[in-house]
């Protein structure tokens, strides 16, 4: 994969563009495509690339701004090379995570464009991509927007696995509430209001449940940053709150409320708000030492004592009609007994100032403090990973201009499909024929060995080894020239083992 100085990823990514435009896709994005299948995931046009990137691999779904198309679940390598395509559906928030000790993958999918929210379900795959759980939330006491009852709930913004492997979900009910302390807002006004639950995965079954409207005393509406409108009919409702991410914590949890510039520890018996961090210094609990955010996303906790927790975010300082400042990714120091919040990391890169009007994240790719960490820019087509000292050493430029990732991640995902390679025969003249194979997903394997078999029903034992290829990429390919099978066969291996064969295919027509 060439890489290219981050001035010119711009350009490249026009270049790009004008390349595919008359190709059969949704996108005209600039995408990849392959002999060996379908997928086309967009193109990572790479910066400047340091000599000491984490090797993990990087977890994005890429989706247009109008919403109306999404792409499926991908993970990309650090050369830009597709790994994995999953399902071609509407998904968000892919992520690696850890269920009863072992690394699995999850993803959102649903339907999305639902005021900027969204109803829909939760897979969890193994490192097969088998589907090991589907998470579905059926609460028939929320509303929606057109009144009409959804199957599942599960809103775009949160599902986290919890330490106790129980999962966090979100949710929003469109309901009436007395707005007559908010600028421009009266009684009886139709609002979004925030909700989650921690689930039982095997089972579905609801074991907590929060409720942003229970807690208007110490959340309150009023302080809400975002401008009223809409609030007059329920298919309009005001947007007040804006919850979109919640974490687990020792003794509750850590919610995230975009429009209140506020993070909230919230108490796993009652509910109740146990302290707020705030990006308004006039609010929230925590003497602020040179700190501020606004309209955040992504609140993390990590290393929680009774003493301490360093909370993550990503400070989108912007909305689509407000600009505060640059986006950052932030990580405070909480200390809990003198209750004063100082910063550890206010990560920005002084060579490309960006703004992020909507979504992002921010991750510790290991050990916060220790390692390198990962930046998804959300409504800006960019990622960045920094480094301890929060030097650049790693961006990528994705999409055109209305292509944005909701949250974007790495990590070291090691996998081994249950499906077989793919291999694709194509004849360029009587003498010619290119052979092109992959293996979706698989992450551990670096050549292939091409065989020659008399049938269909042969095995690969009976076969005559033709070539071996290195591994290129997602798809590699060799070139043959006057050879003359009748059916070939490709095998996947590390070393000299020989991992799974594709089918076998006519060499000639």
């Amino acid at each position: 994969m060439v890489r290219f100085p981050f001035l010119l990823l711009a350009v490249l990514s026009l270049v790009l563009r004008a390349t595919t435009e008359d190709a059969d896709t949704w996108t005209g994005w600039p995408f990849f495509t392959f002999h060996t299948g379908d997928w086309q995931p967009p193109r990572l046009a790479l910066g400047d690339v340091g000599d000491n990137v984490d090797p993990g691999r990087i977890f994005m779904s890429v989706r247009n701004s109008n919403e109306e198309v999404g792409t499926a679940p991908t993970i990309y390598d650090n050369n830009g090379d597709m790994v994995w395509q999953g399902p071609n559906e509407k998904t968000m928030n892919f992520k690696q995570q850890r269920l009863h000790g072992q690394d699995v993958i999850t993803f959102w999918d649903g339907e999305t464009g639902v005021l900027g929210y969204g109803y829909g379900s939760v897979h969890i795959l193994d490192t097969s991509y088998r589907e090991l759980y589907t998470i579905t939330l059926e609460d028939h006491d929320l509303v929606t927007p057109t009144g009409v009852p959804r199957e599942s709930y599960i809103d775009v913004h949160e599902h986290l696995i919890t330490p106790h492997n129980t999962i966090i979900v979100s949710a929003i009910n469109i309901t009436q509430a007395d707005l007559t302390a908010v600028p421009g807002g009266g009684k009886d006004m139709w609002v979004i209001v925030p909700l989650f639950y921690e689930i039982d995965i095997p089972t579905n079954q609801v074991l907590f449940k929060w409720d942003a409207q229970e807690h208007t005393d110490e959340i309150p509406l009023s302080k809400s940053k975002e401008s009223f409108w809409g609030g007059e009919t329920q298919a309009q409702p005001w947007d007040g709150y804006h919850m979109n991410s919640v974490h687990p914590m020792k003794d509750g949890y850590l919610v995230g409320i975009r429009f209140l510039w506020g993070v909230y520890y919230v108490s796993n018996k009652d509910g109740s708000v146990l302290w707020a961090l705030t990006g308004d210094e006039d609010e929230g609990d925590f003497e602020m030492d040179n700190i501020r955010f606004s309209w955040q996303h992504d609140a993390r906790a990590y290393h929680e004592s009774d003493t301490s927790v360093l909370v993550t975010l990503f400070n989108n300082a912007a909305t689509r009609s407000h600009e505060d400042g640059e986006s950052t990714a932030l990580a405070v120091n909480l200390d809990l007994e003198n209750m004063t919040a100082s910063p550890l990391y206010n990560l920005n890169d002084p060579t490309d100032p960006l703004i992020s009007r909507t979504q992002g994240s921010f991750q510790f790719i290991d050990e916060p403090g220790a390692s390198h960490m990962f930046v998804g820019y959300g409504s800006t087509p960019l990622i960045k990973e920094y480094d301890q000292d929060g030097n650049v050493v790693f961006t990528a430029q994705y999409g055109g201009r209305h292509a944005q990732c909701y949250r974007a991640f790495k990590f070291p995902w090691h996998a081994t499909p249950y499906w077989d390679p793919e291999i694709a025969v194509e004849h360029q003249d009587n003498s010619t024929t290119d052979v092109y194979m992959s293996w979706n997903g698989a992450t551990d394997y670096d050549s292939w060995a091409l065989y020659s078999v008399p049938s269909v029903n042969s095995s690969v034992e009976n076969g005559i080894m033709l070539a071996t290829q290195e591994r290129t990429g997602f798809e590699s390919h060799i070139s043959f020239q006057n050879v003359d099978v009748k059916y070939i066969v490709a095998d996947a291996r590390q070393g000299e083992q020989i991992l799974r064969s594709s089918p076998i295919v006519p060499f000639r027509p």
